[in-house]
């Protein structure tokens, strides 16, 4: 190896090691989670937090020499689509779980956070040719849950491209995902192309393949494939960090773990400064 390959490996393998130790800290606050009087909110934001946490387990054992498997296939794409839905999860967890709301937009939040899911229950089984004794509930109780949002003085301070999608059923929060980044100063204020870097790997794009080569997108070690997978481990140790203090605030977790707790702090405050630097 050069010394800039060198270099390279060394810092993903530190990368590697933070977000092994942050995944060790969210299974023991999602541990302690279950059985703890909250919100209605916060009931679903902690659901999101074990999504969130079973995600990152999964997104380890995939990543090159992981203390789980210790595989050896380099698969950038594979990363980068799991950690786009990881992020996005991620936003909807702050989304659900933000401290101090006003108790009008906390009840918008929980009453869209439902009719979202309605919503999509209800175009899912009419999809799948469900009888009208099924949907004839849904066809009763959704405008319902509609009107309630509507008449909320939330939603009239809403853009009209969100508006429309609130009531539509077509979105679970009343934010976008870049505004949610924002809100909780998330990779850096460059959400919009990071996002378009994953979406393209997502989606397997022309600009995703165009690059494969007899070394590169075969899963071998190589030095892009390396700073890549660097570069995602260092935004999932960011959002997972400040979801896990997050978290530990929701529940006041801060006693179950308080070195693990100052691991994701301390995590989040370094990750801040350098994610995109």
């Amino acid at each position: 190896m050069t010394n800039k390959e060198n270099s390279q490996k060394t810092n993903y393998q530190r990368a590697l090691k933070t977000f092994e130790q942050l995944v060790s800290d969210a299974v023991i606050f999602s541990d302690a989670s279950g059985g703890i009087n909250t919100t209605n909110l916060g009931i679903e934001a902690t659901k999101v937090f074990t999504r969130i946490t079973l995600g990152a387990m999964t997104i380890c054992s995939i990543l090159p020499e992981n203390h789980v498997n210790r595989t050896q296939l380099w698969d950038f794409p594979s990363v980068a689509s799991l950690a786009r839905t990881f992020i996005e999860t991620c936003h909807r967890y702050l989304y659900l779980s933000e401290h101090d709301l006003d108790p009008e937009d906390a009840a918008f939040r929980l009453k869209l956070h439902f009719f979202h899911m309605n919503s999509e229950k209800h175009r899912l089984y009419k999809e799948f040719g469900a009888g009208q004794d099924v949907l004839e509930d849904f066809e009763k109780n959704l405008p319902k849950s509609k009107a309630a949002l509507i008449a909320s003085p939330i939603y009239s301070s809403l853009s009209s491209e969100i508006a429309k999608k609130v009531g539509r059923g077509n979105t679970a929060m009343h934010f976008t995902n870049e505004t949610v980044a924002e809100k909780h100063s998330l990779i850096d204020g460059r959400f919009k192309p990071i996002y378009r870097l994953l979406s393209n790997q997502s989606h397997g794009t022309p600009f995703a393949t165009f690059s494969q080569s007899n070394e590169r997108g075969r899963g071998i070690e190589n030095s892009a494939e390396v700073n890549y997978i660097s570069f995602i481990i260092n935004l999932l140790n960011q959002y997972l960090s400040v979801v896990i203090v997050s978290q530990a605030r929701l529940l006041s977790l801060q006693h179950i773990n308080p070195k693990a707790l100052e691991h994701a702090r301390q995590v989040n405050e370094s990750m801040s400064r350098a994610v995109t630097a």
